[in-house]
């Protein structure tokens, strides 16, 4: 059964076409809608749905079901306000994400664990109760975020005498959370500077500290004793995040596979009315 799920937020959208059985593989398609400026959330989704089912139309595989993954409940009441043709399932990310947590056997059935969503415009912080399937506690900052590491990979290169605009930073950053060193040109192609994996950890450690911070913090306030730690969206690729949240805190972290579409294959798996 062909199914589509999306993850939404403020940045705008990720798309998947998958099967309803098997989300956890490679999806059939995929695809990031940049909210544009002024855009409503819910166009932004209507256009993440419409390239899928374009997708989907082309291959002559039709779309048996639709879930959205949401999380602000102001965002769930526009997308339903639309009346678009093409009913989806609505459910809030954080349901989205224990689904899929809990169907690739990531976290258990008892105990508690804590999601920790690093997008591009804020961290979410969600301490859950597993047996319960509830949120014992949540918090959301905004002073982190995947945005302003890019902003700081561009500052440090002009610094050093290189330009670049917000999506060349974004991906110098994304190769460089792989490991490695990447030569970066100005735009006019008249300087360069190397960049280092060591050279990028030093640049965000400062973020860094602070976000860590803010999790050691709700876990205090929670009040319960979590048995791991999982950070989601496109953050979490950063390896050396990893590294910090497990030293702060003491736990186990573990970073999904493309930790940036949980969401949407939760809504996925969600889409035909799954459980469990």
């Amino acid at each position: 059964m062909l199914v589509l799920g999306i993850g939404a937020g403020a940045h705008g959208a990720r798309a998947i076409l998958t099967y309803l059985g098997s989300p956890h593989r490679a999806p059939l398609a995929t695809r990031t809608i940049r909210r544009r400026a002024g855009q409503s959330i819910a166009s932004t989704i209507s256009d993440g749905v419409s390239a899928i089912e374009a997708i989907a139309s082309k291959l002559s595989l039709p779309v048996q079901h639709s879930g959205i993954a949401y999380r602000l409940t102001e965002d769930a009441d526009a997308i339903a306000a639309q009346r678009d043709p093409r009913p989806a399932a609505l459910v809030h990310e954080t349901a989205a994400q224990l689904r899929y947590l809990r169907f690739t056997g990531t976290v258990p059935a008892h105990g508690s664990t804590v999601l920790c969503d690093l997008g591009s415009t804020g961290m979410t912080v969600s301490v859950l109760d597993l047996a319960a399937a509830n949120t014992v506690i949540s918090r959301r900052t905004a002073t982190f975020c995947g945005d302003d590491l890019d902003h700081l990979v561009r500052r440090h290169l002009a610094a050093n005498g290189v330009r670049t605009d917000i999506d060349s930073s974004r991906s110098i950053k994304e190769r460089l959370s792989e490991g490695g060193v990447v030569n970066a040109v100005d735009r006019n192609g008249n300087g360069h500077h190397v960049l280092t994996r060591g050279d990028f950890d030093g640049i965000i450690a400062g973020p860094v500290r602070y976000a860590t911070m803010v999790v050691e913090q709700t876990i205090q306030l929670s009040g319960v004793k979590p048995a791991s730690l999982v950070l989601l969206g496109g953050g979490a690729n950063v390896t050396s995040i990893k590294a910090a949240f497990e030293r702060r805190t003491g736990l186990e972290t573990i970073v999904p596979s493309r930790p940036e579409l949980v969401s949407a294959r939760g809504a996925a798996l969600l889409s035909a009315g799954q459980q469990g």
